[in-house]
């Protein structure tokens, strides 16, 4: 799910050699592979993790939560420091920081201590996220670019299609601690390969970013999913309450700073623009839709169907193998007829998937399958045609923080998504604080159920926005 980012190029730096350009797509696939893996095999074990330390559903979420946290938090700060000259640092460090911080989860003997060093881990994967696509636009040849991108676009679909299979062995087989210590070996092999393929930093260039404008918004949004998580099914208690005061006080000092920026972090006139805010609301709410399926799902299959974790990994590849049977091809119609129709498509499949999870029986297993297919679906047909969408009402003087923009909001939207689900199911099943092994069937499915209704209306926001919004771009600077 990483998104690409509009750069700077010095021409004299594109290597021209066919291997190194195949060495420079080896180093960007494997980072991507990691991406798209790591973002799978986590879920097919967050069951045994949380039986493992006893928890509820609702503080597991946080495994995944704090990941994208750390992503969507950061990722516009790294996209600036690549772009500004060190994106061979930021890579080769970002994979350093994601293979170590693996290691460390995976040797973890309690939940604070995984929730620390997956928040590590996300640091690592937010300057993957902006450098690997960069990597390519910077040092291959304008000939080269769609090929490149699709390289990296097959290695993360393989990595995602791969994660809940082999997550689901590991835990089985071995111990859930594996399904991060496999990234590992991967992240020093495309270290090794990367210090050969990927030319050398230039003088480092970025000034004047703003700083305080992110540190503000990290803070808020860091206040704002634990109020999200923790108060449909918690209530407000004190800490409730504390945050979700820094949260608003933290958002009003945030537009202050951004008004007065120089280069501010995120440039609020933006949101003026209806067109532009329309499909933004959509493309997160696709994603809280899809990471809040992805994260509740497994409990369903392991809890609820009694599933053992390599045949609710065999599940969870379906919706993986449904989004590459679409994603191949999907780009090429959608540069012939528009996004706009398929953005539609896209919101009608996933109200269909979660029309199907709200109302599912635990005795019709082809109601699984088929909400699983829609969801595999709905991302193989609106996963780019949604982001491009968002690009190209961008007003041309934005473009060249459009992309890290995207990215910004697609890892907000899986953050929220987790969170937000995870307390609507801890608020409809009435478990908040109880080890999630322990409930019956019957109270599983309502919170099951409870969670994915809310899920059918905001997927029917998103198919409302994606209608209204045509395919006419965004007028410069009127709000059209």
């Amino acid at each position: 799910m990483s998104g690409d980012r509009v750069v700077t190029r010095d021409e004299s730096r594109v290597i021209q050699d066919r291997r190194g350009q195949w060495m420079l797509m080896a180093v960007m696939a494997a980072a991507m592979f990691l991406d798209g893996m790591d973002g799978t095999i986590v879920n097919v074990v967050l069951p045994e993790i949380s039986e493992g330390f006893g928890i509820d559903a609702g503080v597991t979420s946080w495994v995944v939560t704090v990941y994208f946290l750390m992503m969507a938090g950061l990722i516009l700060i790294f996209g600036k420091v690549a772009d500004g000259g060190a994106i061979k640092r930021v890579f080769v460090g970002g994979m350093a920081v994601f293979a170590v911080s693996s290691l460390l989860c995976g040797l973890s003997t309690t939940l604070p201590m995984l929730l620390a060093f997956r928040a590590v881990q996300g640091v690592g994967a937010a300057m993957l996220a902006v450098s690997a696509f960069m990597l390519c636009v910077k040092f291959l040849p304008k000939s080269m670019a769609a090929f490149a991108m699709s390289v990296g676009i097959l290695g993360m679909s393989i990595g995602a299609a791969m994660g809940p299979a082999i997550g689901g062995v590991l835990s089985e087989m071995m111990s859930w601690h594996l399904v991060f210590f496999i990234n590992v070996p991967i992240g020093a092999f495309a270290i090794l390969l990367a210090m050969r393929a990927v030319p050398k930093d230039g003088e480092f260039t970025a000034k004047g970013f703003d700083v305080k404008g992110a540190a503000l918004l990290f803070v808020s949004m860091v206040c704002g999913l634990y109020v999200l998580e923790s108060a449909p099914s918690h209530g407000f208690d004190e800490v409730s309450v504390v945050c979700l005061a820094v949260f608003v006080a933290g958002m009003a000092m945030f537009v202050l700073v951004e008004r007065r920026a120089v280069d501010p972090v995120l440039k609020l006139r933006l949101f003026r623009l209806p067109r532009l805010l329309a499909t933004i609301v959509t493309m997160v709410i696709i994603n809280m839709c899809y990471m809040g399926c992805i994260y509740l799902i497994p409990y369903y299959l392991q809890v609820e169907l009694g599933m053992d974790s390599i045949s609710s990994g065999a599940y969870l590849l379906i919706p993986a193998v449904s989004t590459l049977a679409f994603c191949v091809w999907i780009g090429r119609l959608a540069d012939r007829y528009g996004n706009r129709p398929f953005a539609v498509i896209a919101c009608v499949v996933m109200l269909a998937s979660m029309l199907v999870f709200a109302f599912i029986d635990p005795d019709a297993v082809w109601m699984l399958i088929l909400g699983l297919v829609c969801m595999g679906v709905m991302w193989g047909i609106g996963g780019g045609p949604v982001s491009s969408r968002m690009l190209e009402n961008v007003p041309d003087e934005d473009r060249p923080s459009s992309s890290s923009l995207n990215s910004f909001f697609i890892y907000f939207g899986c953050a929220a998504g987790t969170a937000m689900f995870a307390g609507l199911f801890g608020m409809g099943s009435g478990s908040s604080g109880q080890d999630i092994a322990g409930l019956t069937g019957e109270v599983f499915l309502e919170g099951f159920h409870f969670a994915m209704v809310f899920g059918v209306v905001l997927s029917v926001v998103a198919l409302v926005l994606s209608w209204v919004v045509n395919e006419r771009k965004a007028s410069r600077g009127d709000g059209e």
